[in-house]
């Protein structure tokens, strides 16, 4: 979608239309959805996060400014929802999840994850928070670096040095048959 097409949608959900959302929906709502399931690692949590997305987009369209970069301003919006719910959830995790160190023991089953999913939250787990947090909005929200630059408040070479870094690390681990 288009700069032009986004602000045409958003338009439209300004002026009440519900087919401006579905137009963005269509074109990001895999591509948010993905982003938040890099985040909380369940796919019931990203569905539902994905849907608030929607609906504050809904409520936020208005505060858009024409010319910006739509997907920046999206994947900003998105991270700091995800940076909430993570917040929220660490603050509700009940006493019997937590280990003999206070350290947070995984509950969920083999069902509730994917194994994709599951292989890509071990494989990243090699990369500091922000090559992770570059990682993802690189491959799973399809942002640019440009965009990504603009979403975390970063210079573009530090972000594109971090990407390029984090991929190295990951191919020397695939090398050494670290990543399985």
């Amino acid at each position: 979608m288009t700069d032009a097409q986004f602000e045409a949608a958003a338009e439209r959900i300004r002026s009440g239309d519900r087919d401006g959302l579905r137009q963005i929906y269509d074109a990001y709502g895999e591509k948010i959805y993905r982003l938040f399931l890099s985040k909380v690692h369940h796919r019931e949590d990203a569905e539902d996060l994905t849907s608030e997305f929607f609906l504050k987009l809904w409520e936020v369209a208005g505060e858009h400014r024409k010319g910006s970069g739509h997907r920046a301003w999206m994947g900003t919006i998105a991270r700091n929802m995800a940076i909430d719910y993570l917040r929220h959830a660490a603050h509700e995790t009940p006493v019997e999840d937590a280990g003999e160190h206070g350290e947070l023991v995984e509950t969920t089953t083999a069902e509730d994850t994917v194994i994709g999913e599951m292989n890509a939250a071990e494989i990243l787990s090699f990369l500091s928070e922000d090559e992770q947090e570059i990682v993802r909005l690189h491959l799973a929200a399809e942002l640019t670096f440009r965009e990504i630059a603009s979403v975390l408040k970063r210079p573009l070479g530090t972000v594109a040095w971090k990407y390029r870094n984090a991929i190295s690390k990951l191919k020397k681990r695939a090398e050494e048959g670290s990543l399985s």
